[in-house]
């Protein structure tokens, strides 16, 4: 065979190759027709996911306006929330009492608790932690909560002397218990503020910023307490009760110093404790040693605020 001959087979055979790879097989041709079809299905079934899940995406989208309206955060008006409640409620907890104290801190007067049952129905306004109250806001609340027929409400009272006797944690979670008692219809469940809590109870901390019925506990408290002081004022106006509710002030500091204790006076506080042992005499026998090297010590409350604590 010529070199021409050879030359022409060679190249007659490259084109015959390259018109087979040219055409496509019948199986080659389906899986590339099947492709865009398996997209299809695959995007078809997202569809399908999508549509099945709008539903719940739906009913968690309006869910959320009243898990927020309950939620920890607070409430719109700024104000303590009801989740807390509505968690035990929903738990089968029908009567669930908030409960607080007034007058841990004071130098004289009472340590006073109150437990108060708000129902879900019973809704009033500006309800807060009686710390950011003005006291005439306090009374206000203090008439609606108490004149409310059903709000269950009760307070109970330690005097100073029991407080020395047993120690002031004590003497509030006797007062706390006490409250609780002293409902007219035993509640179900506790909500108490603090850490230290009475039986049947839950702590919260900050609570009465917090949870709607121990904020209604805390008014209650505190009004209770100021109305005791105030009528303590008129028997030893000296003090003036009325005016610090006992707390530890410079001006209730100094006029110890002066008068010394009178009766509702915490004796193992100091500085009373200090300057007059238990076992002397209290208001006039005391005051008349008012020159003691003790009572004429640096003592001096902590803190430089001249204004009582609102609790």
């Amino acid at each position: 065979m010529s070199a021409a001959a050879a030359l022409r087979r060679q190249t007659r055979g490259s084109r015959l190759r390259l018109g087979a790879a040219a055409e496509v097989p019948p199986a080659a041709d389906q899986a590339a027709v099947e492709q865009p079809r398996k997209r299809q299905r695959k995007a078809a079934a997202v569809v399908d996911a999508a549509d099945e899940a709008a539903p719940a995406t739906a009913a968690a989208e309006e869910a959320a306006p009243a898990r927020k309206a309950g939620g920890k955060a607070k409430a719109a008006g700024g104000g303590p929330s009801r989740e807390f409640e509505r968690e035990l409620w929903q738990q089968g907890y029908a009567r669930v009492a908030g409960v607080d104290e007034a007058g841990r801190g004071p130098l004289a007067g009472p340590v006073v608790a109150a437990a108060c049952v708000v129902p879900e129905h019973v809704d009033i306004a500006g309800m807060d932690d009686s710390k950011k109250l003005s006291a005439q806001q306090r009374e206000a609340l203090y008439a609606q909560l108490t004149g409310h027929p059903d709000v269950l409400w009760a307070a109970c009272v330690v005097e100073a002397e029991e407080i020395d006797a047993i120690n002031i944690l004590q003497a509030a979670l006797k007062a706390m218990e006490g409250a609780a008692a002293g409902l007219t219809a035993q509640p179900d469940f506790l909500l108490v503020d603090g850490n230290r809590l009475p039986k049947r109870s839950r702590p919260i901390v900050k609570g009465d910023s917090k949870s709607y019925c121990i904020a209604a506990a805390s008014v209650i408290a505190k009004v209770t307490r100021d109305r005791l002081m105030e009528q303590h004022h008129e028997h030893w106006p000296q003090y003036n009760f009325a005016g610090h509710k006992g707390y530890c002030v410079p001006e209730h500091v100094e006029a110890i110093r002066q008068h010394g204790p009178c009766p509702v006076h915490r004796r193992t506080f100091a500085p009373t404790r200090l300057w007059f042992p238990v076992g002397q005499a209290d208001e006039g026998e005391a005051g008349s040693k008012a020159g003691s090297k003790e009572k004429n010590s640096k003592w001096q409350p902590k803190g430089k605020s001249k204004k009582a604590p609102a609790k």
